[in-house]
């Protein structure tokens, strides 16, 4: 038993139907042979006479003619029907295979060690692979990252159109996810495997640079591991491996890791300080690396910096002032190396003529010290400051006030010691926190912790809780005067690390309402009382934050107002609360865009990082309307613009992952023993294995089909010629 060294089949059988066409010639010349009918006249005696002795030549000659069409309908038909000839000894004759490729689309890609990017390789090692493949193979694509997309879920048989897909690639500036992409593997061959079943085989080719952050599970988790492993295993049994490797050995890159803000917000001629972290991932110093800072499109500050290596350097920049308010954008450049995509970075900033702050007071008073807000407000405005210079405006208003107040216009919202809330209050609070604004909930001895509970703590009307806790009743004394910073984890108490003197740990709280954090929150204790009760607890609310204390505003519970640490508390509660603000518009690819617009707004629109214009579907939602917008591939600066004449415009940063940065390859034998052991693949160097077939065991040969075509058309040319020549006779 032997194999043999050539296969042939036909990728299209039911085609070979039509070869039933080539009886038309013969019937043709036989229903015409039944046609002539024998007429004797003087004349045609002598003609006779003459043909038979050439009758011999002439049913030669019909014979050649008449075998001459037959041949041509059958190649035709069997051109057309795509016979296969393949050669290898490893395959079953004449299999249909799906070639399944998967494109690393991380942006470590973006890597250019020649003119052409790994990216750019990969597209032109797909398309070859495309190109080398027999005819009727089917194709589909998938184009790994975070999360990964099936750019070509169904086969393609035509070649042309596969390759017009993989040349119209754009690479994404994500990072890669192994786990999620194989999943998508997964269902794209269980999809074709269903759908095609002339598809016998199949091959996955894994076309990457190989770098460890994309193929390893973060911090390596052996669980991590196991499922990456099962995944391959299962994909392995229906499929071969090829991982086609189009990284490099020791590349060097260097990064703008992170850009913050120092001050949680800015306002117009105030300094705003912005931090960049620069990081050299690479083996060799960078002596003398320029950074620039950028603001709304041109240089305004500039440095020199070394970078050692696998270290990380932060640059300040501290001087700098906006001039106008509304939405600037701050952006970081790092000298350009083989990855220009993480030289930049950049910073969204919101800037206000003043941050615009709304107390509601549960107990005002002609005495602003003896109303319940009257400490909170000179803590979050204190005295000495110009109203047009100070950073923040506070209008005190009473609790009757709430539903009157155009609550959109305020950047936080403080309530103390308000009594009671309504239903339709609630509802407000609830529309505010949509549009991303901050909630401070001072308590005092007014409160209805039953009403509280029912309209703030609990879900309902469709809306979720905005309390981040219940009110637990009644309130209770302490008799401990220190409070618990829980190593001052939290940004709210953050900066009194180190600050002792400031009272903060030693502030006097006698009264205070429990707080009962329900299971399974988010909500996080940014501050305990001594006795281990929650002191101030927050949590993040639709776009917005709310901070619930436990304790009044005022000296009615606590000494806290008259307290040298007060100011600086209140200071930075107002911070964090509205911190949120400056998050939700700088985020990472990937991340979903989104915001809140009245229920009446226009036409929205969103200028891409890379030029294009997209218009935006408004979802109403109560009394606003919500946008969202996922597909954030491109890092960069995204606007929306609201309205034909743009009205209105927010600004946002999407920025990439830092950990791809890091260019890091898996060695192959990691790649066996560490994440697919056990499993078969084939391994292949694109830079050194140019002329190896991808397939490793398959040697296709395609030109069958065009070559019975071309028989064809010699066949056509040559009836042509004999019946010129056989009906021309002397």
């Amino acid at each position: 038993m032997f194999n043999l060294p050539l296969a042939f089949d036909i990728a299209s059988p039911a085609m070979l139907g039509w070869l039933a066409a080539a009886a038309a010639p013969v019937l043709i010349h036989l229903w015409s042979r039944r046609r002539h009918r024998e007429m004797t006249w003087a004349a045609m005696e002598y003609l006779l006479a003459a043909l038979r002795s050439s009758r011999r030549k002439i049913q030669l000659e019909q014979v050649l003619l008449l075998l001459v069409r037959v041949m041509l309908v059958i190649a035709v038909v069997t051109a057309v029907a795509e016979p296969l000839l393949e050669r290898g000894l490893a395959i079953v004759a004449g299999q249909r295979t799906h070639r399944l490729l998967v494109i690393d689309g991380s942006f470590s890609m973006g890597y250019r060690p020649t003119d052409k990017s790994r990216f750019d390789q990969a597209k032109a090692l797909a398309a070859r692979i495309v190109e080398e493949s027999p005819r009727g193979d089917g194709f589909t694509l998938v184009l790994s990252g975070a999360p990964p997309r099936a750019v070509v879920r169904t086969p393609v048989f035509e070649p042309r159109d596969f390759l017009r897909e993989i040349e119209n690639l754009k690479l994404p500036h994500a990072t890669a996810d192994l786990r999620a992409t194989l999943d998508e593997v997964q269902r794209v061959l269980d999809d074709a495997r269903r759908e095609q079943h002339r598809l016998k085989r199949a091959v996955i080719y894994f076309v990457s640079d190989l770098c460890r952050v994309g193929w390893l599970p973060p911090g390596d988790s052996p669980a991590a591991l196991a499922e990456i492993h099962e995944r391959t295993k299962r994909l392995a049994k229906a499929a071969d491996l090829v991982v086609v490797d189009v990284g490099q050995e020791d590349a060097e890159n260097a990064a703008v890791t992170d850009l913050r803000a120092i001050e949680p917000f800015a306002t117009v001629n105030r300094e705003f300080p912005v931090e960049a972290v620069l990081k050299n991932f690479g083996r060799q110093p960078r002596l003398g690396q320029r950074v620039e800072l950028w603001a709304d499109g041109r240089q305004v500050r500039q440095q020199t910096v070394d970078l050692p290596p696998g270290e990380d350097v932060t640059v300040a920049f501290s001087d700098y002032r906006f001039e106008s308010p509304g939405d600037h954008a701050l952006e970081v450049r790092l000298q350009s190396d083989q990855l220009d995509i993480d030289n930049h970075r950049y910073l969204c900033v919101p800037v206000k003529p003043a941050v615009q702050v709304l107390c509601v007071d549960g107990r005002p008073s002609g005495d602003p010290l003896r109303g319940a807000t009257g400490y909170l407000a000179t803590a979050l405005s204190p005295p000495g400051e110009s109203p047009g210079q100070a950073a923040v405006h506070v209008e005190v208003v009473p609790e009757s006030a709430l539903l009157e107040a155009e609550l959109a216009h305020y950047d936080c919202i403080f309530l103390a010691d308000v009594a009671q809330f309504t239903a339709n209050e609630a509802k407000v609070l609830d529309a505010y926190l949509q549009g991303g604004g901050g909630l401070v909930f001072f308590l005092g001895p007014q409160v209805v912790a039953e009403r509280y509970n029912r309209q703030l703590a609990r879900s309902g009307e469709g809306r979720e809780p905005i309390l981040p806790a219940e009110l637990g009743g009644q309130p209770l004394t302490n008799p401990q005067h220190r409070l618990d910073p829980l190593d001052y984890a939290h940004p709210i108490v953050r900066d009194f690390r180190g600050q002792e003197k400031a009272g903060l740990l030693s502030t006097p709280v006698s009264t205070y309402v429990p707080l009962l954090l329900p299971k399974g929150t988010k909500a996080k204790v940014a501050l305990r009382l001594g006795n281990g009760d929650p002191l101030i607890v927050e949590q993040p609310v639709h776009r917005g934050r709310v901070i619930l204390v436990a304790t009044s505003a005022d000296r009615r519970w606590t000494l806290m107002p008259i307290w040298p640490s007060y100011p600086a508390l209140v200071q930075e509660i107002l911070s964090f609360a509205i911190g949120g603000q400056v998050q939700q518009r700088n985020l990472r690819v990937g991340e979903a865009l989104g915001g809140t617009l009245p229920a009446a707004a226009g036409e929205l629109r969103l200028d891409l990082p890379d030029g294009r214009k997209e218009k935006l579907r408004l979802a109403g939602q109560g009394d606003s309307s919500v946008w969202s917008y996922a597909d954030t591939s491109t890092s960069g600066l995204y606007t929306a613009r609201l309205g034909t004449a743009a009205s209105r415009s927010d600004l946002f940063a999407v920025n990439v992952d830092p950990a791809e940065s890091d260019l890091a390859r898996l060695p192959p034998d990691a790649l066996e023993k560490e994440i697919w052991p056990g499993i078969p693949f084939i391994h292949q160097v694109r830079w050194e294995n140019a002329g190896q077939e991808p397939a490793g065991n398959v040697t296709p040969s395609n030109l069958l089909p065009q070559g019975l075509l071309y028989l064809a058309l010699a066949l056509l040319l040559l009836e042509s010629l004999l019946a010129r020549r056989f009906g021309h006779h002397t």
